[in-house]
């Protein structure tokens, strides 16, 4: 294969004096603002005119970092927003504390404004971590391997399923045993947990039935390919417990952990085992989850192929600067661990329902390290709907919050302090459902009962809230603005919020009680229809609607309060285009498609009905290929019928596609588009096939970049209120109509001649 550009060092300066230097350096720097913070004027112009100032100069550092090629100079400008941000939201948060809070306007407006300023509060801690974790993101570089085939491990490769369609772990048996590694030294192993003696031979004769069925589907997929079955007496401790199973049976010195979903690409071991060759110290080399679906937000509001998608903020972003502070994490799938480390562990940790990093953890605390290598090496599919999305992302919140309740990292040994502190984080992080519940209840609670939530005047917002915010909307452009529109990220907590908070309590109450709980994959949704889940945000929305109408009528009946009472309206009708949203989330719409197709594009030879025409392939899947082609000189119309057979050559690759014609569309005079279904005639066809479509991490790269395309804070608001407007009101129309047919329904049958007797 051929090597990264310019590789880079196996771990970053961390571990070495740089990256001790950055971090006392951020740490003297936040003590240098909190002295400034108590020598600076105190008059309400003094603290304008400084925002003003300190403004201007972020404005110019954000231009400088955006623009800048030389590393140096980005980093100075990113530190400097850093501080920048920190002092102006640290400025905020001390005014909030010192001068705003209402404790003389009686017990319940103290309650209430101390949980929005204890809300207030976690968003700053939060962005505080953000600000740290970003503060020196570490890219790595592919690590060649050695020509010498004898020193390279061997690589077992797990596929964990539980109840996925065999058609569903189809594509990723075939890629994985497709690999570009010696086949000697590549095993791949289906790893059923719904072929256990316990589900073959469940009471109930309808489910053993189909867990027999299902079982041999998945062995002949196994036999057929080249992979060996494995399974298990009982069901015990869910995916690590289906891991640790495995392990007696295989002597792998690597194992590549890939979800059944997971299609990996043909150069992933080639690219990923070169560091555990130069660090005998590694223990897991994550890569990115890559999704080639939409989640429940990109399908239901329509983004997903002109937005980045929600997850790259995490792998794009967050990770590399995780990485560069030696606490990346084990993801569970699209990961290479050393199996050695394992063993001392005594196999995957099953603790709590985030096994993988509670497994990191573990390891870290043995004095091993972890690495995260950033390109998209896997094909998989997200939840097709709002109620798998929830269970998934409770299920990351509640693991989280059980990491850090049993397996507290201050208590730890061999962690260094940021590992500790950002381990803290990953557990911290999932406080936005309360704080975001509560921003959401604070505009109604004033508007619409007159709780004072806040004591404060117009200009002091003015001179506090206003530079403090325009702060936080910049830092969030440099760092996210590639791969996060402006406001998505409120959609997807406010989305997530309720049942996130619901199922933190839970923890709260029974740590050890949360149960693993595998989120569907592979769902096909027949018609239209209204999450069951939807209605707290009726009740959000109900809520904000009315305090704007309160909101109004206060204005003219309280002169005095404008400034106040207008704020907060500003506040609440931006909350009801979110909620607005939010419904339009929860509008799950019609799918048909069970399988994704990637954007691909590789000259092509098309044959039908004695007919040759060049041109290249649009997109692929598992299942079937669209291509663009060209008419020959002087002809407009080609001779084919739809159900023609079709065969496709591909440059520069050996062997022929076969598929017969499922649609024609004319585009010009000149070219036209096909797109086939295909008929396999042999095992190496289909191997074919999935090559194509899942088998280059190029195309990965390339069709992750074009959705890298970010919007101006403007630009995000505009689009969030198109949502609202939209899929919104779509939702709330779609409602309406289905309670009315429901009530015309009853009348029916309350008036018919049977029920009138």
């Amino acid at each position: 294969m051929q090597a990264d550009k310019h590789p880079g060092t196996l771990f970053p300066a961390f571990f070495h004096t740089h990256a001790r230097r950055l971090e006392l350096a951020i740490w003297c720097l936040s003590a240098v603002v909190f002295v400034y913070l108590s020598l600076i004027p105190t008059t309400q112009h003094a603290q304008v005119l400084i925002s003003a100032a300190l403004l201007t100069v972020l404005g110019g550092c954000y231009l400088l970092g955006r623009r800048a090629q030389d590393p140096r100079r980005r980093r100075l400008a990113r530190l400097t927003i850093i501080m920048l941000c920190t002092f102006l939201s640290l400025r905020y948060m001390h005014w909030r504390a010192t001068d705003s809070l209402p404790l003389q306007f009686g017990l319940l407006s103290m309650v209430c404004g101390l949980l929005l300023f204890a809300a207030e509060g976690y968003g700053f801690v939060n962005m505080l971590f953000g600000f740290f974790i970003n503060s020196e993101p570490f890219a790595r570089h592919s690590i060649p391997l050695p020509d010498d085939e004898d020193v390279l491990p061997h690589v077992d490769i797990y596929i964990p399923t539980y109840n996925e369609d065999p058609d569903i772990l189809r594509p990723t048996v075939i890629a994985a045993t497709q690999m570009h590694y010696p086949r000697h030294k590549l095993h791949v192993y289906v790893l059923d947990d719904g072929g256990t003696a316990q589900k073959l031979n469940d009471e109930n004769p309808a489910k053993a039935a189909a867990a027999h069925e299902r079982a041999q589907e998945l062995q002949l997929i196994a036999r057929q390919f080249g992979a060996g079955y494995l399974t298990r007496e009982r069901n015990l401790h869910a995916k690590a417990g289906n891991i640790n199973s495995a392990l007696s049976s295989t002597q792998g010195e690597l194992l590549l952990i890939l979800d059944c979903d997971h299609i990996p690409a043909a150069d992933f071991l080639q690219r990923t085992v070169g560091f555990f060759l130069a660090d005998p110290q590694l223990f897991v080399l994550q890569t990115p989850h890559n999704f080639v679906s939409p989640d429940p937000v990109e399908r239901n509001l329509d983004t997903f192929e002109n937005s980045p998608a929600e997850n790259e903020l995490f792998y794009d972003v967050m990770q590399p600067g995780l990485d560069f502070w030696g606490t990346s994490f084990f993801c569970g799938s699209a990961a290479v661990l050393r199996r050695s480390v394992i063993d001392k562990l005594g196999g995957v940790s099953g603790q709590t329902i985030t096994e993988d990093a509670e497994t990191t953890l573990d390891a870290l605390s043995l004095g091993y390290k972890s690495a995260y290598y950033n390109r998209p090496m896997v094909s998989g599919l997200q939840p097709e709907t709002y109620s798998g999305f929830i269970v998934q992302r409770v299920r990351w919140g509640q693991g989280m919050l059980q990491i850090f309740l049993l397996k507290n990292p201050w208590k730890q040994p061999h962690l260094t302090f940021t590992q500790r502190l950002l381990y803290t984080n990953f557990a911290f992080y999932w406080g936005f459902a309360g704080a975001r519940v509560i921003m959401l209840l604070a505009p109604p609670a004033y508007l619409m009962f007159g709780i004072n939530l806040c004591d404060t005047t117009a200009p002091q917002l003015l001179a506090y809230s206003v530079p403090a915010l325009i702060a936080s909307l910049v830092s969030t452009q440099f760092f996210y603005g590639r791969v996060r529109w402006p406001f998505m990220s409120q959609l997807y907590e406010i989305v997530q919020s309720v049942y996130v908070l619901q199922g933190l309590a839970e923890v709260i109450r029974k740590p050890r009680s949360p149960s693993f709980k595998v989120t569907p994959k592979g769902e096909v949704l027949n018609q239209n229809f209204i999450s069951s889940l939807a209605w707290p945000f009726y009740v959000l929305l109900i809520l904000t609607v009315l305090g704007v109408g309160f909101g109004v009528l206060r204005i003219s009946s309280e002169p005095w309060n404008v400034g106040a009472i207008s704020f907060v309206l500003f506040w609440a009708v931006l909350d009801t285009v979110l909620l607005l949203g939010v419904l339009g989330i929860t509008f799950e719409r019609r799918q048909l498609r069970s399988e994704p197709r990637l954007r691909h594009e590789e000259p092509i030879t098309a044959h039908i009905a004695g007919q040759t025409f060049e041109g290249t392939t649009t997109n692929a899947s598992a299942s079937g290929l669209a291509v663009k082609l060209r008419y020959p000189p002087g002809k407009t119309t080609p001779d084919i019928q739809p159900g023609s057979p079709i065969e496709i050559t591909l440059h520069g690759r050996p062997g022929r596609l076969q598929g017969h014609l499922q649609s024609f569309r004319h585009i010009n005079s000149q070219e036209f588009s096909l797109g086939l279904k295909y008929s396999h005639g042999r095992q190496a066809q289909e191997r074919l096939a999935i090559d194509l479509a899942f088998g280059s991490s190029d195309t990965l790269v390339q069709n992750n970049q074009r959705r890298h395309a970010g919007r101006s804070v403007l630009g995000g608001l505009l689009a969030v209120i198109r949502f609202a407007l939209t899929q919104g009101l779509g939702h709330l129309i779609f409602l309406v109509q289905q309670q009315a047919h429901r009530t015309l329904a009853a009348a029916r049958i309350l008036l018919s001649p049977k029920n009138s007797s």
